[in-house]
């Protein structure tokens, strides 16, 4: 291992000697380097078996990347349990523990689907009559194993969730879980923390072996995977952290950014600042240290550009009248820069903005993929609501027919849908039909007609509607009158909820995309062509994803649209009005801003068309916080126009749209 390749701080980090040590790595200090070459220290200069040291990662891309630098670095073929994510370092610890827990050896790990099956068996057991579906318990369920509730904790899990009946459902789940000798991912943790807590000799054995544990992405970790590296950590406290406390962007899914703001103080160790970027050029590093400095809960460090390769250049912001313009201009900007040499991202705060842009994407033919995600039209709820369009416009749609009969929930079994089925295909017609037909002819009980006849007119009155008014207002009438929008809104689990709030915007956005067409059949031809088209990505394709989901990757051109109050900062983070969701929102912005190696885009519509209203928005407080923004102003006179027209300058504030002059006095008021 050549030290020399090291810059002075990831030298000073890597050769720490003994004890915990925090390495606080911004964005592109290459913190993989230092992980990797301090993993290949512990073991060259330290004399310390590979096999006596645990290191964390959080995905397997990062373990295996880990692996192979160590494996060069070593010219030896690391086989060891301990590198890797934590489901994966515990899921052998508790096959080797398993009877401590009542587990056989050879359990199984069941996925989310057998999760669920699994679930709905116990939901029926207790005879349980609500519109909670399994999921919903499920994802609460794992929300309590990751705060170490267990199923008997009934005091517990009534002060951590309001959900109805959750208690006893954990409890048999728990033990329907024993009973096929099986463990979902929760159990993966949760049974490894009572395992060492409860076992103090087979701890002590393991604390005598153990001597170095290197945690990547520190600023991730929650409460039980924290817990769980105490338990294992002994008298010498050779505990490595690297992380960034201004990447800290996972609080939604339970992760503390308390773990790494308190870790100096909870330790009484040093702090190793990596502030030496590699990857963007000096402008954008200095907004994204503008925009993160007004942080009041953060350890602070401020980065440097050192990557002489990177061109010099400004960051640019465009402000637009409409998302429709925005969309339109980042389509033709991105089709100006295309090669296949360049990579791009364009990154956004929330889903539904993705589904405009993804539509230009497509009318300029360029190569795109969405990244974390399905494309806008394959989302679950933009599909499920598809279907009762579908449906609609033809009643021989069985496919759709079978995706909403209950949906929202109606208490519909299968059983149910089997007698409508069977006698369907008994009579040759459709599943509508034959739903009508059972229905007229009294052959249905009188509780299960009770529950279909009100979804026989939806369907109805939606096809009655389709040739009455805009498609606009149908899809309004659909998403409120099913029920849809009252099931999303009415979410009680915490995690579920926030997930929800993204759901409505996507329906709210597919109203959008239903206004710009005139009728039904030519929407549902487009859809089948967006989604028709998506199948023929080539290698180098722009890359369109959520800010979250951006985190660790880097592009030579970024694009940041929608940066609005209400969109970024997210309309949630607003309501709560606290510190620390809207702390939260800006190391969103930091992350998103970070991404950029020289060309850094950022975007703002005055006005966004949502639910049939035009909505008319300030520019997010984030721009006014950022130093260094060449404004450009443009008009795009037609909405299919593909050119950039009338580049004003800053002086010529006459010529400045309505949007751009309030935006430019929002920036000035904030800057004085």
């Amino acid at each position: 291992m050549d030290l020399h390749l090291l810059n002075k701080e990831q030298k000073i980090a890597v050769e720490h000697q003994n004890g915990p040590l925090l390495v606080l790595s911004g964005a592109g200090t290459g913190k993989t380097r230092v992980l990797t070459s301090r993993f290949v220290y512990i073991v060259k200069n330290l004399n310390i078996d590979f096999h006596k040291i645990i290191a964390v990662t959080f995905t397997n891309k990062a373990a295996n990347e880990i692996k192979e630098r160590v494996n060069k670095e070593l010219q030896h073929n690391i086989d060891s349990p301990w590198i890797g994510t934590f489901h994966s370092i515990f899921a052998k610890f508790l096959r080797k523990h398993s009877q401590l827990v009542k587990l056989k050896y050879n359990f199984n790990i069941l996925d989310t689907d057998d999760q669920k099956k699994l679930l709905k068996q116990v939901i029926n057991f207790c005879k349980i009559d609500n519109d909670v579906n399994e999921s919903i318990y499920l994802n609460e369920i794992q929300n309590l194993k990751d705060q170490k509730i267990l199923s008997n904790e009934k005091l517990k899990i009534s002060k951590f969730s309001s959900i109805e009946g959750i208690s006893d459902i954990y409890k048999l789940y728990q033990e329907r879980l024993l009973e096929i000798n099986g463990v979902d991912f929760g159990d993966i943790l949760l049974h490894s923390y009572q395992i060492l807590s409860n076992n103090e000799e087979l701890r002590n054995t393991y604390l005598s072996y153990i001597d170095h544990i290197l945690i990547d992405e520190f600023q991730d970790t929650n409460l039980i995977q924290y817990d769980l590296i105490k338990l294992l950590l002994n008298k010498k406290r050779n505990l490595f952290c690297v992380g960034d406390d201004d990447q800290s962007i996972y609080a939604w899914r339970g992760a503390k950014i308390e773990n790494i703001i308190n870790f100096p103080k909870e330790f009484d160790c040093p702090v190793v600042r990596l502030t030496k970027n590699y990857r963007s050029n000096s402008a954008i590093l200095e907004a994204a240290s503008s925009i993160i400095s007004n942080n009041k809960n953060r350890l602070g460090k401020e980065l440097i550009s050192f990557n002489n390769k990177i061109p010099d250049q400004k960051i640019n912001l465009k402000s637009f009248y409409s998302q429709e313009e925005e969309s339109l201009w980042v389509a033709e900007s991105v089709s100006r820069k295309f090669n296949e040499n360049n990579s791009f991202g364009v990154l956004v705060r929330l889903t539904a903005q993705m589904r405009s842009i993804e539509d230009k994407f497509i009318k300029f033919a360029l190569p795109y993929e969405i990244v974390g995600g399905p494309r806008f039209f394959e989302r679950k709820e933009i599909k499920d609501v598809l279907s009762y369009l579908k449906l609609a416009n033809s009643n021989q749609d069985d496919l759709a027919f079978e995706r909403i009969i209950n949906l929202p929930r109606r208490g519909i079994g299968d059983q149910s849908l089997k007698i409508i089925i069977d006698n369907a295909r008994s009579n040759r017609t459709s599943f509508l039909q034959s739903l009508e037909e059972l229905i007229n002819a009294n052959r249905l009980a009188p509780s299960l007609i009770s529950k279909t006849q009100p979804f026989l007119d939806i369907i109805k009155k939606t096809k009655d509607l389709i040739n009455k008014t805009s498609l606009e207002d149908l899809g309004i009438f659909v998403i409120e009158e099913s029920g849809y929008l009252k099931m999303l809104e009415n979410e009680k689990n915490k995690l579920k909820k926030i997930e929800n709030e993204s759901r409505i915007d996507n329906l709210k956005e597919l109203v959008n995309a239903l206004a710009e067409f005139e009728n039904l059949d030519e929407f549902l031809e487009h859809v089948g062509l967006v989604n028709e088209n998506q199948k023929k990505i080539r290698g180098n394709s722009i890359k369109l994803m959520t800010l979250h989901a951006a985190k660790g990757l880097e592009f030579d051109h970024v694009y940041l649209p929608g940066w609005e109050e209400g969109v970024f900062p997210s309309s949630r983070a607003l309501e709560q009005n606290t510190s620390k969701s809207l702390e939260e929102e800006r190391r969103l912005a930091y992350v998103g801003i970070t991404r950029a190696k020289y060309d850094l885009n950022l975007s703002y519509a005055s006005s966004r068309f949502t639910y049939g209203i035009n909505n008319y928005s300030l520019p997010s407080r984030f721009l006014s916080e950022i130093n260094n923004i060449e404004i450009e102003s443009n008009n795009l006179i037609n909405n299919q126009s593909s050119k950039i027209k009338n580049k004003i300058s800053l002086s010529n504030s006459t010529a400045l749209t309505p949007g751009k002059k309030r935006m430019m006095e929002f920036l000035n008021k904030h800057k004085k």
